[in-house]
Protein backbone atom coordinates (compact mmCIF):
# COMPACT_ATOMS: atom_id res chain seq x y z
CA UNK A 1 0.00 0.00 0.00
CA UNK A 2 2.52 1.97 0.92
CA UNK A 3 4.36 1.50 -2.73
CA UNK A 4 0.85 2.09 -4.55
CA UNK A 5 0.90 5.65 -2.72
CA UNK A 6 4.63 6.52 -3.72
CA UNK A 7 3.31 5.40 -7.31
CA UNK A 8 0.77 7.68 -7.24
CA UNK A 9 2.63 10.44 -5.69
CA UNK A 10 5.14 9.81 -8.46
CA UNK A 11 2.46 9.93 -11.65
CA UNK A 12 0.72 13.07 -9.99
CA UNK A 13 4.16 14.99 -9.81
CA UNK A 14 4.77 13.52 -13.37
CA UNK A 15 1.07 15.38 -14.25
CA UNK A 16 1.93 18.30 -12.93
CA UNK A 17 4.92 18.87 -14.88
CA UNK A 18 3.45 17.80 -18.39
CA UNK A 19 0.85 20.62 -17.73
CA UNK A 20 3.65 22.63 -16.70
CA UNK A 21 5.41 22.00 -19.76
CA UNK A 22 2.34 21.96 -22.31
CA UNK A 23 1.24 25.13 -20.78
CA UNK A 24 3.57 27.11 -23.37
CA UNK A 25 3.44 30.22 -25.82
CA UNK A 26 3.02 29.41 -28.96
CA UNK A 27 2.51 31.52 -32.62
CA UNK A 28 -0.97 31.71 -34.13
CA UNK A 29 -3.25 34.30 -36.80
CA UNK A 30 -0.28 34.53 -39.41
CA UNK A 31 -1.06 36.55 -41.43
CA UNK A 32 0.67 37.85 -44.74
CA UNK A 33 0.31 41.17 -45.32
CA UNK A 34 1.22 41.94 -48.88
CA UNK A 35 0.63 38.78 -50.87
CA UNK A 36 2.30 40.25 -54.18
CA UNK A 37 6.28 40.93 -53.95
CA UNK A 38 7.12 41.32 -57.69
CA UNK A 39 10.88 40.49 -56.67
CA UNK A 40 13.57 42.40 -57.52
CA UNK A 41 11.68 45.47 -57.63
CA UNK A 42 10.21 44.97 -53.88
CA UNK A 43 12.04 43.07 -51.32
CA UNK A 44 9.93 43.61 -48.21
CA UNK A 45 7.82 40.69 -46.90
CA UNK A 46 5.58 41.79 -43.77
CA UNK A 47 3.61 39.55 -42.33
CA UNK A 48 1.35 40.10 -39.03
CA UNK A 49 0.95 37.23 -36.04
CA UNK A 50 -0.39 36.87 -32.34
CA UNK A 51 1.39 34.76 -29.44
CA UNK A 52 -0.80 32.78 -27.00
CA UNK A 53 -0.28 30.83 -24.25
CA UNK A 54 1.81 31.30 -20.93
CA UNK A 55 4.71 29.80 -19.78
CA UNK A 56 6.99 29.69 -16.40
CA UNK A 57 10.07 31.71 -16.95
CA UNK A 58 11.24 32.42 -20.19
CA UNK A 59 14.51 32.73 -21.85
CA UNK A 60 14.41 35.39 -24.48
CA UNK A 61 13.07 32.94 -27.33
CA UNK A 62 12.72 34.30 -30.66
CA UNK A 63 10.13 33.90 -33.38
CA UNK A 64 11.36 32.54 -36.50
CA UNK A 65 9.95 32.65 -39.72
CA UNK A 66 10.47 30.48 -43.54
CA UNK A 67 9.07 30.67 -46.33
CA UNK A 68 7.60 27.14 -47.42
CA UNK A 69 5.86 25.27 -50.67
CA UNK A 70 4.76 21.61 -48.50
CA UNK A 71 2.92 22.53 -45.50
CA UNK A 72 6.23 23.37 -43.57
CA UNK A 73 7.86 20.53 -43.76
CA UNK A 74 11.01 21.96 -45.70
CA UNK A 75 11.45 25.70 -46.09
CA UNK A 76 13.68 28.52 -46.61
CA UNK A 77 14.70 30.53 -43.14
CA UNK A 78 13.99 34.43 -43.80
CA UNK A 79 15.15 35.45 -40.24
CA UNK A 80 13.44 36.07 -36.40
CA UNK A 81 11.70 38.41 -34.45
CA UNK A 82 11.56 39.19 -30.58
CA UNK A 83 8.37 37.97 -29.19
CA UNK A 84 6.93 40.36 -27.22
CA UNK A 85 6.45 38.82 -23.65
CA UNK A 86 6.19 39.78 -20.54
CA UNK A 87 7.15 38.05 -17.26
CA UNK A 88 5.74 38.52 -13.35
CA UNK A 89 4.64 36.74 -10.17
CA UNK A 90 1.93 34.22 -9.94
CA UNK A 91 3.08 31.47 -11.17
CA UNK A 92 2.36 28.14 -9.41
CA UNK A 93 4.09 28.17 -6.27
CA UNK A 94 4.46 32.04 -6.98
CA UNK A 95 7.01 30.81 -9.64
CA UNK A 96 7.32 33.63 -12.52
CA UNK A 97 4.72 33.75 -15.12
CA UNK A 98 5.25 34.58 -18.30
CA UNK A 99 2.45 36.00 -20.84
CA UNK A 100 2.71 37.58 -24.62
CA UNK A 101 0.94 40.54 -25.35
CA UNK A 102 -2.50 40.54 -26.91
CA UNK A 103 -1.72 42.32 -29.98
CA UNK A 104 -0.85 42.15 -33.04
CA UNK A 105 2.76 41.70 -33.95
CA UNK A 106 4.43 42.64 -37.38
CA UNK A 107 7.74 40.75 -38.95
CA UNK A 108 9.60 42.74 -41.98
CA UNK A 109 12.08 41.46 -43.58
CA UNK A 110 14.36 42.61 -46.49
CA UNK A 111 14.12 39.70 -48.74
CA UNK A 112 17.97 40.69 -49.87
CA UNK A 113 19.16 40.36 -46.32
CA UNK A 114 18.10 36.51 -45.56
CA UNK A 115 18.29 34.76 -48.62
CA UNK A 116 20.88 33.09 -50.43
CA UNK A 117 22.50 34.56 -53.88
CA UNK A 118 21.03 31.36 -55.63
CA UNK A 119 17.52 31.41 -54.21
CA UNK A 120 17.73 35.37 -55.15
CA UNK A 121 19.29 34.77 -58.41
CA UNK A 122 16.10 32.29 -58.83
CA UNK A 123 13.84 34.77 -57.81
CA UNK A 124 14.48 37.49 -60.15
CA UNK A 125 14.69 35.27 -63.14
CA UNK A 126 11.57 33.54 -62.17
CA UNK A 127 9.09 33.75 -65.20
CA UNK A 128 5.93 33.10 -63.10
CA UNK A 129 5.93 33.99 -59.19
CA UNK A 130 6.81 31.56 -56.56
CA UNK A 131 4.42 30.83 -53.89
CA UNK A 132 5.20 30.11 -50.73
CA UNK A 133 3.31 30.09 -47.03
CA UNK A 134 4.81 31.49 -43.97
CA UNK A 135 5.90 29.30 -40.89
CA UNK A 136 5.70 30.67 -37.53
CA UNK A 137 7.57 28.83 -35.21
CA UNK A 138 8.33 29.66 -31.13
CA UNK A 139 10.39 26.93 -28.79
CA UNK A 140 8.26 23.73 -29.91
CA UNK A 141 4.86 25.47 -31.77
CA UNK A 142 5.01 26.46 -35.30
CA UNK A 143 2.01 27.60 -37.11
CA UNK A 144 1.32 28.76 -40.86
CA UNK A 145 -0.21 31.80 -42.63
CA UNK A 146 -3.57 31.58 -43.35
CA UNK A 147 -2.84 32.91 -46.45
CA UNK A 148 0.12 32.97 -49.44
CA UNK A 149 2.68 35.41 -50.98
CA UNK A 150 3.99 35.61 -54.96
CA UNK A 151 7.34 36.28 -55.18
CA UNK A 152 9.11 36.96 -58.04
CA UNK A 153 7.72 36.38 -62.04
CA UNK A 154 9.62 39.54 -63.21
CA UNK A 155 12.49 37.22 -65.21
CA UNK A 156 14.06 38.84 -68.10
CA UNK A 157 14.07 37.38 -71.41
CA UNK A 158 16.94 35.13 -73.59
CA UNK A 159 16.08 35.80 -77.41
CA UNK A 160 17.95 33.57 -79.68
CA UNK A 161 17.79 31.65 -83.07
CA UNK A 162 16.70 28.70 -81.59
CA UNK A 163 16.31 26.65 -85.03
CA UNK A 164 16.87 27.82 -88.68
CA UNK A 165 18.29 27.22 -92.20
CA UNK A 166 18.56 28.45 -95.49
CA UNK A 167 19.00 26.78 -99.13
CA UNK A 168 20.26 26.69 -101.11
CA UNK A 169 23.82 26.51 -100.07
CA UNK A 170 25.60 26.92 -103.59
CA UNK A 171 24.34 30.33 -105.63
CA UNK A 172 25.98 32.54 -107.84
CA UNK A 173 26.63 35.92 -107.03
CA UNK A 174 22.90 37.93 -108.14
CA UNK A 175 21.12 35.04 -106.87
CA UNK A 176 18.70 34.18 -103.95
CA UNK A 177 18.74 32.35 -100.45
CA UNK A 178 15.60 31.41 -98.37
CA UNK A 179 16.32 31.92 -94.95
CA UNK A 180 13.69 30.27 -92.59
CA UNK A 181 14.60 30.83 -88.79
CA UNK A 182 12.58 30.69 -85.74
CA UNK A 183 13.44 32.89 -82.72
CA UNK A 184 12.11 32.20 -79.12
CA UNK A 185 13.16 32.93 -75.67
CA UNK A 186 15.11 30.08 -73.84
CA UNK A 187 13.80 31.60 -70.57
CA UNK A 188 11.13 34.26 -69.87
CA UNK A 189 8.23 35.59 -72.49
CA UNK A 190 9.21 39.15 -72.53
CA UNK A 191 5.29 40.64 -72.15
CA UNK A 192 6.06 44.13 -72.53
CA UNK A 193 8.45 46.80 -74.21
CA UNK A 194 10.43 46.73 -77.51
CA UNK A 195 10.26 43.98 -79.44
CA UNK A 196 13.63 42.77 -80.31
CA UNK A 197 15.12 42.37 -84.05
CA UNK A 198 15.93 39.47 -86.55
CA UNK A 199 19.07 41.05 -88.95
CA UNK A 200 20.75 39.90 -91.46
CA UNK A 201 24.65 39.56 -92.58
CA UNK A 202 27.23 38.55 -95.08
CA UNK A 203 30.47 37.29 -94.32
CA UNK A 204 33.60 36.84 -95.88
CA UNK A 205 35.85 34.00 -95.37
CA UNK A 206 37.37 35.28 -92.38
CA UNK A 207 33.93 35.96 -90.94
CA UNK A 208 34.28 39.59 -90.95
CA UNK A 209 31.03 41.26 -92.02
CA UNK A 210 30.88 42.65 -95.56
CA UNK A 211 26.87 43.35 -95.59
CA UNK A 212 24.04 44.58 -93.62
CA UNK A 213 20.76 43.46 -95.44
CA UNK A 214 18.26 44.65 -92.84
CA UNK A 215 16.36 43.25 -89.62
CA UNK A 216 12.67 42.56 -88.94
CA UNK A 217 10.43 42.23 -86.37
CA UNK A 218 9.89 39.64 -83.29
CA UNK A 219 6.51 39.11 -82.23
CA UNK A 220 5.57 39.25 -78.88
CA UNK A 221 5.53 37.61 -76.13
CA UNK A 222 7.27 34.30 -77.35
CA UNK A 223 8.90 34.97 -80.82
CA UNK A 224 8.10 34.32 -83.69
CA UNK A 225 9.41 31.80 -87.09
CA UNK A 226 10.59 33.54 -90.06
CA UNK A 227 10.98 33.25 -93.87
CA UNK A 228 13.49 35.48 -95.18
CA UNK A 229 14.62 35.90 -98.98
CA UNK A 230 17.96 38.11 -99.83
CA UNK A 231 19.92 38.88 -102.77
CA UNK A 232 23.46 37.13 -102.62
CA UNK A 233 25.55 40.69 -103.80
CA UNK A 234 26.08 40.82 -107.26
CA UNK A 235 29.70 41.36 -108.10
CA UNK A 236 30.92 38.67 -105.31
CA UNK A 237 34.25 36.61 -106.50
CA UNK A 238 33.63 32.82 -105.91
CA UNK A 239 34.17 31.26 -102.58
CA UNK A 240 33.36 30.92 -99.18
CA UNK A 241 31.01 33.48 -97.46
CA UNK A 242 29.08 32.75 -93.93
CA UNK A 243 25.34 34.28 -93.35
CA UNK A 244 25.33 35.46 -90.04
CA UNK A 245 21.40 36.25 -88.36
CA UNK A 246 22.07 38.02 -85.01
CA UNK A 247 19.04 38.72 -82.26
CA UNK A 248 18.75 42.19 -80.57
CA UNK A 249 21.83 43.58 -82.54
CA UNK A 250 21.20 47.09 -80.94
CA UNK A 251 20.36 45.57 -77.51
CA UNK A 252 17.05 46.93 -76.64
CA UNK A 253 15.70 44.76 -74.54
CA UNK A 254 17.81 43.26 -71.46
CA UNK A 255 18.68 39.83 -71.72
CA UNK A 256 19.54 37.08 -68.98
CA UNK A 257 22.50 35.85 -71.56
CA UNK A 258 23.81 38.27 -73.73
CA UNK A 259 25.82 35.92 -75.25
CA UNK A 260 24.07 33.70 -77.72
CA UNK A 261 22.57 35.89 -80.05
CA UNK A 262 24.18 35.12 -83.18
CA UNK A 263 23.61 32.26 -85.44
CA UNK A 264 25.07 31.49 -88.86
CA UNK A 265 26.04 29.20 -91.60
CA UNK A 266 28.30 28.60 -94.49
CA UNK A 267 27.56 29.55 -97.60
CA UNK A 268 29.27 29.17 -101.39
CA UNK A 269 29.37 31.39 -104.24
CA UNK A 270 29.90 29.83 -107.36
CA UNK A 271 31.18 31.17 -110.75
CA UNK A 272 28.24 31.77 -112.77
CA UNK A 273 30.14 29.98 -115.77
CA UNK A 274 30.41 26.85 -114.60
CA UNK A 275 28.50 24.03 -115.50
CA UNK A 276 25.08 22.66 -114.49
CA UNK A 277 27.21 19.08 -114.14
CA UNK A 278 29.78 20.57 -111.89
CA UNK A 279 27.26 22.48 -109.72
CA UNK A 280 26.10 19.37 -108.96
CA UNK A 281 28.91 17.50 -107.92
CA UNK A 282 29.83 20.20 -105.79
CA UNK A 283 26.32 19.69 -103.97
CA UNK A 284 26.55 16.58 -103.25
CA UNK A 285 29.95 17.58 -100.95
CA UNK A 286 27.96 18.08 -97.41
CA UNK A 287 29.44 19.64 -94.26
CA UNK A 288 28.72 18.62 -90.85
CA UNK A 289 25.59 21.53 -90.80
CA UNK A 290 24.73 20.63 -94.46
CA UNK A 291 22.39 18.43 -95.89
CA UNK A 292 22.35 18.91 -99.62
CA UNK A 293 21.37 22.18 -100.64
CA UNK A 294 20.55 23.07 -97.07
CA UNK A 295 22.47 24.78 -94.88
CA UNK A 296 21.47 24.29 -90.62
CA UNK A 297 22.69 27.17 -88.45
CA UNK A 298 24.42 27.10 -85.17
CA UNK A 299 25.75 29.16 -82.30
CA UNK A 300 28.58 29.33 -81.04
CA UNK A 301 30.75 31.40 -77.77
CA UNK A 302 33.24 32.30 -80.53
CA UNK A 303 30.85 33.24 -83.44
CA UNK A 304 28.90 35.55 -80.34
CA UNK A 305 31.84 37.42 -79.73
CA UNK A 306 33.25 37.60 -83.00
CA UNK A 307 30.53 39.59 -84.76
CA UNK A 308 30.04 43.23 -84.04
CA UNK A 309 27.58 45.67 -86.05
CA UNK A 310 30.03 47.86 -88.34
CA UNK A 311 26.76 49.77 -89.71
CA UNK A 312 26.72 48.56 -92.97
CA UNK A 313 24.34 49.62 -95.35
CA UNK A 314 20.72 47.86 -96.03
CA UNK A 315 20.38 45.87 -99.40
CA UNK A 316 17.30 47.06 -101.14
CA UNK A 317 15.23 44.16 -101.24
CA UNK A 318 14.74 42.05 -98.48
CA UNK A 319 11.46 41.00 -97.63
CA UNK A 320 9.85 38.62 -94.88
CA UNK A 321 7.63 36.28 -96.36
CA UNK A 322 5.25 35.09 -93.58
CA UNK A 323 5.70 35.07 -89.68
CA UNK A 324 4.13 33.09 -87.22
CA UNK A 325 3.82 33.44 -84.00
CA UNK A 326 5.39 30.42 -81.46
CA UNK A 327 3.45 28.75 -78.81
CA UNK A 328 4.89 29.03 -75.75
CA UNK A 329 4.23 25.26 -74.93
CA UNK A 330 7.03 24.47 -77.82
CA UNK A 331 9.39 26.77 -76.23
CA UNK A 332 12.67 25.56 -74.10
CA UNK A 333 11.91 27.46 -70.61
CA UNK A 334 14.78 27.25 -67.99
CA UNK A 335 13.78 26.24 -64.59
CA UNK A 336 15.37 27.63 -61.82
CA UNK A 337 15.57 25.33 -58.45
CA UNK A 338 14.98 27.07 -54.83
CA UNK A 339 17.64 25.85 -52.24
CA UNK A 340 15.45 24.46 -48.83
CA UNK A 341 16.39 22.77 -46.01
CA UNK A 342 14.19 20.26 -43.67
CA UNK A 343 12.16 22.61 -40.72
CA UNK A 344 10.46 21.44 -37.81
CA UNK A 345 7.73 19.33 -38.01
CA UNK A 346 4.42 21.72 -37.55
CA UNK A 347 2.87 21.71 -34.27
CA UNK A 348 0.25 23.47 -33.19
Amino acid sequence: MKLDKIVVGFLTTTALCSQAALASIYPGNVDIVNTEIPYPNQKTLEVDYHMFGSEIFNNGRTVNFALTQDGGKSGINIGRDFADISCGSGGLGGTMRCVPSSSTQTYRVNLDSVLSENNRTALANSCVPYEFKVKASYSISSALSFNTVKIGGLGAPDWLVSSGSFSPNRVTAGGQVVINAEVSSANCAQKSGTAPTLAVYLANANKQLIYFYGETPIRLPNGSRHTITIPMLSGLTAGTYYLVLAVDRTNVVAETNENNNVAMGKITVIDSSATEQGIAAKSNVQSANSSGLMTYLTRTDEDNQNFVDPQLPVTPGMKMLKSKQTNQDDLFNAINQLDAVALPEHQE
